[in-house]
């Protein structure tokens, strides 16, 4: 049984993106929750560099669509633990990253970087303010 599901997720961690298959398959993945119900987000090819383009982190909130299965797993501690896992087919952001965020992974950049203004530029804003100024 295959089970489609549409949901939004707030990113409890960063997500991570690697390639897979001796490097040529783009891997996203992430971890969140979805109401009170904690999911795990895998997403492959496009859609995973997508996501990847996005810069998302912790607190980023998702609308994820996809193939929905519950998972099964031992801990290290020999227990049997089992959460929801969701392989999206299309993902769009709601929150956009925020530029702190952004900042702190460093991305290469084709594009130059824009010129920074000679410090003598904005000199000739000296002028006194009109004396009707800062009077109620």
């Amino acid at each position: 049984m295959t089970i489609i599901a549409a949901c939004v997720i707030t990113l409890k961690k960063s997500p991570a993106y690697r390639l897979a298959k001796e490097g040529t398959m783009p891997v996203w993945s992430g971890f969140g929750m979805s109401g009170t119900d904690a999911v795990g987000i895998t997403a492959f090819r496009s859609v995973a560099e997508e996501l990847d383009a996005l810069h998302l982190g912790e607190g980023d909130a998702i609308t994820v669509t996809g193939t929905l299965s519950l998972n099964t797993w031992e801990g290290k501690d020999g227990v049997e633990h089992s959460g929801l896992k969701i392989v999206a087919s299309k993902a769009e952001v709601i929150t956009p990253p925020t530029p702190k965020r952004r900042a702190s992974s460093p991305r290469r950049s084709d594009e130059p970087a824009p010129p920074t203004p000679p410090a003598s530029a904005y000199d000739d804003f000296d002028d006194p303010l009109p004396e009707h100024w800062g009077q109620p």
